[in-house]
């Protein structure tokens, strides 16, 4: 199978896992779907695990470029940046055709933690987690560890908040909880600085 081919198989794929479910899908679908043959997928893809591991895989890079675009070239304040998340997941959920975060869904299929679409979703949640250590980190006041997983929730519940009622108003209220977050960060004590002991000469 050619690389646009073997693409456009698991953007197909992606497609109908996204809209329907992945155990909903059966491969015969799939295959009807891209134009393929049974036996081109199976050359290229071990099983329909497999298959489910590239498209999340796809939806990863996907998702690392949506960061980019739509947070990190905006702003070098990550007070901003954390902000500027939940305001561009508002309209990312109210987006056409957005059929919810596919990671939570194959972590629900496949709820076994050691299964390979499961780990594929554990990973890219991690990787979610990972930047906003990083953003919390640059936070002055704050407890970057706390304060990353805090978001982290705020994060996780607006989307399956937006997911379940199909509306992105939740991503709104996970901004203004996030924004009281970074408010009080900023007016936590600061630790005493450590005192020197000045030796006086005799």
């Amino acid at each position: 199978m050619s690389v646009r081919k073997r693409d456009h198989l698991i953007a197909v794929a992606q497609r109908m896992f996204c809209e329907t479910g992945f155990h909903a899908v059966s491969v015969d679908a799939i295959i009807d779907e891209a134009g393929v043959a049974r036996m081109t997928l199976y050359k290229n893809f071990g099983s329909k695990e497999e298959l489910i591991v590239e498209t999340l895989r796809r939806e990863d890079t996907m998702f690392r470029q949506w960061l980019v675009s739509a947070i990190e070239a905006h702003s070098s304040r990550s007070e901003d940046r954390i902000l500027a998340l939940f305001k561009a997941m508002h309209d990312r959920f109210a987006t056409e055709g957005y059929c919810g975060c596919a990671f939570i869904r194959a972590s629900i299929e496949y709820p076994a933690p050691n299964h390979v679409v499961h780990r594929a979703a554990r990973e890219h949640k991690n990787m979610v987690r990972s930047y906003l250590r990083g953003l919390a980190a640059e936070v002055e006041g704050a407890d970057p560890v706390a304060l990353s997983e805090q978001l982290y929730l705020l994060f996780e519940g607006a989307i399956t908040a937006s997911q379940l009622h199909g509306d992105p108003w939740p991503a709104e209220y996970a901004r203004q909880a996030a924004e009281k977050l970074l408010a009080a960060a900023s007016l936590a004590p600061q630790p005493a600085a450590k005192r020197t002991k000045v030796h006086r000469a005799t």
